[in-house]
């Protein structure tokens, strides 16, 4: 019958758990709570990083910009040329048409 007698609960121990870092550290009481107000940086750092981070966005969009108008003017360019080939083909057309009626 000892088969079916109850079981008394065992007491767990922690000490295994002890060692264990979860990377969520709570402050102890000696622990100063001021101390982590600043974390990632003081006001000035994070004043200069955001600087940084606007001047980084308007350098990307300077050079989006200077692709994007390289990109127009090779396009008026080609239109240009274009427009004077026609203009050079459409006069020579013009004259030797002019000159075989006379």
């Amino acid at each position: 019958m000892a088969y079916f007698q109850k079981q008394q609960p065992q007491e767990e121990t922690y000490e295994a758990y002890d060692d264990y870092d979860d990377g969520f550290d709570e402050l102890n009481e000696d622990e100063d709570p001021e101390a982590y107000e600043d974390y990632p940086g003081t006001e000035e750092e994070l004043a200069a990083q955001k600087k940084e981070r606007v001047r980084l966005l308007l350098s990307v969009g300077n050079l989006g910009g200077v692709i994007v108008g390289t990109v127009v003017i090779l396009l008026l360019v080609t239109l240009l040329l274009s427009m004077i080939n026609f203009i050079q083909t459409d006069i020579n057309r013009n004259f030797s048409l002019i000159q075989t009626k006379f």
